[in-house]
């Protein structure tokens, strides 16, 4: 059974202290925990990092005013025109890929959510003022942009999962020039255009060009990575320069991946 003390000893090796964390997870790849996800949200945040979980929430979407962006990874045709479902904000609302940990990290009295309607994290630390900052609907990676930016000490860490639950990445495809599609959502009753990234499914083809940044260690039955935030990002949005295929998903007839591959959405 692994235990809160057993975490905050393994993340001890990482040193998250005053660091900000990009967690992705499975729950169920550390086995046994006491306390539940819980323990795990209580051992990093006394650790004395800032924990940012992705939460997102792709029910409210909506296409009511077809404005046809060229190159914005959608097929109009195929698409419905309203919904039924309007964001609040509710801690219900994530979609279940994102995992039990940070459901209930949204659920914690100390955590902000940040207002996107479809793609938002919710953030709990010392530095959630800093990265809650200059959000917009057209800013929806900014929590990445402030770590960037303000060259906060950062780490990503994947427990259990792979690249294609490795949202930083979509941050890189914005510094390697990429320009992010636009969506539409009810939120509090209205309709909001929104800026959301591409797909992920490919992103597990980036894994060889960290393999130098990463790092391993076990917490419980969990394979934990480790990678420096501003290298990771900096790494990978140098390999799409090089090779802007490289993160399509091998489908062909992905709208995402294809209109992403020429450069995402067309500005003018």
């Amino acid at each position: 059974m692994l235990t809160k003390e057993d975490i905050v000893d393994q993340l001890g090796r990482l040193n998250i202290a005053n660091k900000v964390v990009c967690f992705h997870s499975s729950f169920k790849s550390f086995g046994d925990v006491q306390g539940g996800p819980q323990t795990i949200i209580d051992a990093f945040l006394e650790s004395g990092c800032t924990l940012v979980c992705p939460t997102f929430f792709y029910s409210a979407q909506t296409y009511p005013a077809r404005i046809n962006y060229l190159n914005n990874g959608i097929d109009y045709e195929s698409v419905p025109e309203m919904c039924s479902v309007n964001y609040m904000g509710a801690t219900s609302q994530i979609e279940p890929s994102m995992g039990v940990i940070a459901k209930m990290l949204l659920g914690i009295e100390y955590t902000t959510r940040t207002k996107h309607p479809t793609n938002s994290f919710a953030i709990a630390g010392k530095d959630k003022a800093l990265l809650l900052a200059n959000q917009s609907p057209f800013n929806v990676y900014s929590a990445y942009k402030a770590i960037y930016s303000e060259n906060l000490p950062a780490l990503v860490i994947l427990a259990g999962v792979d690249f294609e639950s490795c949202t930083p990445i979509h941050y890189a495809e914005e510094l390697a020039g990429k320009s992010l599609f636009r969506r539409w959502a009810v939120q509090n009753g209205q309709v909001v255009e929104v800026e959301e990234g591409s797909c992920s499914d490919g992103f597990e083809s980036l894994r060889p060009y960290v393999n130098k940044i990463e790092s391993e260690i076990k917490i419980g039955d969990s394979l934990v990575r480790v990678y420096n935030f501003h290298c990771l990002v900096d790494t990978i949005a140098e390999a799409i320069v090089r090779d802007p295929s490289i993160t399509h998903c091998g489908i062909e007839n992905c709208h995402r991946c294809n209109d992403m591959v020429r450069g995402g959405r067309n500005k003018a």
